[in-house]
């Protein structure tokens, strides 16, 4: 029985010994654990600020080195007490003992005579128009004596023939009133005419040249001088009429032998036209 007991003591004495060997290692196992887990703690902690650290630093510097701007809001700007101010005009128009900033002195304005109008200035005057009801211009005629001229070119019957030009006379009853207007259109005429093709007659062309002191003398309206047969085809010839708008010049080349219109036109030579035609 005794030894009973000192069997059951011994075998308690090994079981407290062995939990008494147990609990120090089981102790320092759960230390090494802990410290294991804070190590591991400390690693994440390190790893997840140096990835933040890098995202931020990629954030602020791009590819190509330049800064990046974080798409966060940005700080609104201050803002400035913007008083309305005068100005300086402002300030000048609501005083008033203000003085002009530069010295205006009131003066008349006076009409420049322009280059175009010297001439006509100082120029004497010309004779009066046999027209004194129209107005006067510096216009020149041969422009509408080319218009004449162009449009009776343009008939067939013209092309070859011999033509000769006469005076262009008042539209009156008796027919024989020659102007200014209608002798200077008949010479435009004489010379226009040769330009489009057609053959102008001269039948002023006396027989012979007259040699003087003044001049040498080729035409005459002496008919005793001029010759009686020059072989004129068709007449140019018309009639002058004053109107409200100018004159109108009704031009007609009629066939000698068979008294036939056979090309006819109308020019109007205005008012302004007037003053170079001289009598």
């Amino acid at each position: 029985m005794r030894n009973l007991g000192m069997v059951l003591l011994l075998t308690q004495l090994a079981a407290c010994s062995q939990l008494c060997d147990c609990q120090p290692a089981k102790t320092a196992g759960t230390n090494q654990t802990t410290s294991d887990n804070t190590a591991a703690t400390s690693i994440a902690d390190e790893m997840q600020a140096e990835s933040m650290a890098s995202a931020e630093n990629s954030q602020q510097v791009g590819s190509s080195g330049l800064e990046v701007i974080n798409s966060r809001p940005m700080q609104e700007a201050t803002p400035v007490n913007s008083a309305n101010e005068p100005s300086q005009f402002d300030q000048l128009l609501a005083d008033p003992n203000a003085k002009p900033i530069m010295q205006l002195t009131a003066g008349r304005l006076q009409r420049r005579v322009l280059p175009s109008e010297s001439g006509q200035v100082f120029a004497p005057e010309l004779p009066a128009s046999p027209y004194p009801q129209l107005q006067h211009s510096r216009k020149e005629l041969m422009d509408y004596a080319a218009q004449a001229a162009f449009k009776l070119a343009g008939f067939e019957a013209l092309r070859g023939a011999k033509v000769g030009v006469t005076s262009f006379v008042e539209f009156d009853p008796t027919l024989r009133q020659t102007t200014a207007v209608g002798n200077q259109f008949a010479e435009a005429m004489v010379s226009l005419l040769p330009q489009y093709g057609v053959d102008v007659i001269e039948y002023k062309l006396t027989r012979g040249i007259t040699i003087g002191p003044a001049g040498d003398l080729a035409l005459s309206r002496d008919i005793k001088e001029l010759q009686q047969n020059v072989g004129m085809d068709y007449i140019l010839t018309g009639t002058v009429v004053a109107t409200k708008r100018g004159l109108q010049i009704h031009s007609r080349v009629v066939s000698v032998s068979q008294h036939k219109v056979i090309a006819a036109t109308s020019t109007l030579i205005p008012h302004l036209v007037l003053q170079q035609i001289q009598p």
